[in-house]
């Protein structure tokens, strides 16, 4: 059952699980370094999958749609950005609003543009990069069934999350940008002193957050599922919180994380298949990310060190 169980397309599907997870992540990271809670990761998501599907929709282009959702998202992060800095209103609040604003806009106009709720009629995804052919039989086939579905069969904003990752994490710590950024979330009065402007720094930093959460949208219609069904995002903004979380604010830390939420999720769809050899209710598999979450979340609180300035508006002196 084990051999059965660990199959190349378990670990290829919690790579592709995992990238949304990781791109909002991410994306977190950036914002919450430079010290702006985002908790309206998950509004950012749902909109930008739905807004992907609508500009590949009336395009006919996927990449077209990629483009409109990473848009879509940047706009609700400039809302987000307004109230939180410029007004300097509370960033939970903000972040919630967003969040139920997105799913409420999402649901009013699927009624507007395709005149009932639920899913959207499909339209063209993202192929994959990679399409090489293998061996026919033997030991040396098996090898690269493996190479070939655990590295090559994945479609574009699934490696760009890998990229993203890696140079995320470079650049904060190896370039000018990642210094000034990780000051604008510790001391952005510091920042502030030595001719950083703390407004701008953590306005871009929002709408890169915005952008990624977008992408990770475009990544779930675009390439996951070819359609938009309403609330499809299913807590996937929080669980990349919690990404964040436990990667302990860094890129790199946090697409690992996201890859073993991504595991745990493409686990429970196999547990699935053999439920009636474990006898255990298909609930308690769709249970297991979300479980996870919390243990996770439980185990980190308390040990992760969280930027000084986080969630707190900076008024100019």
């Amino acid at each position: 059952m084990l051999a059965d169980l660990l199959t190349p397309d378990l670990f290829a599907s919690a790579v592709r699980m995992a990238t949304p997870l990781a791109l909002a992540a991410i994306g977190g990271t950036i914002c919450e370094r430079a010290g702006v809670v985002n908790i309206a990761l998950e509004g950012m998501m749902l909109f930008g999958a739905f807004m992907g599907v609508i500009g590949a929709m009336y395009t006919g282009s996927a990449w077209f749609g990629v483009v409109t959702a990473v848009v879509a998202g940047i706009s609700l992060a400039l809302v987000h950005a307004f109230a939180s800095i410029t007004l300097r209103t509370d960033q939970v609040v903000s972040g919630t609003a967003i969040n139920i604003l997105a799913t409420g806009l999402t649901g009013f106009l699927m009624e507007v543009i395709f005149g009932h709720p639920g899913t959207t009629d499909p339209v063209r995804r993202l192929q994959p990069v990679f399409s090489f052919s293998g061996p026919g039989d033997g030991a040396l086939a098996t090898v690269w069934r493996w190479v070939d579905t655990v590295f090559l069969s994945y479609t574009p904003i699934v490696y760009a999350a890998i990229f993203i990752a890696i140079g995320g994490h470079w650049a904060l710590y190896n370039t000018r940008w990642g210094l000034r950024l990780r000051s604008l979330g510790e001391h952005p009065r510091a920042a502030d002193t030595v001719g950083i402007s703390v407004v701008r720094g953590r306005y871009s930093a929002v709408l890169v957050s915005g952008a990624l959460a977008g992408l990770a949208g475009a990544n779930l219609t675009l390439e996951q599922v070819g359609s938009f069904t309403e609330g499809m995002t299913n807590g996937r903004g929080f669980i990349a919180l919690a990404a964040n979380i436990f990667g302990r604010w860094t890129p790199g830390g946090s697409y690992g994380a996201s890859l073993l939420f991504g595991f745990a999720d493409a686990l429970q769809i196999r547990l699935q298949l053999f439920r009636d050899v474990i006898r255990i209710p298909s609930q308690f598999f769709l249970m297991l990310p979300y479980v996870l979450t919390v243990v996770v979340l439980a185990s980190v609180v308390g040990r992760a060190v969280a930027p000084a300035a986080i969630g707190k508006p900076y008024e100019k002196g």
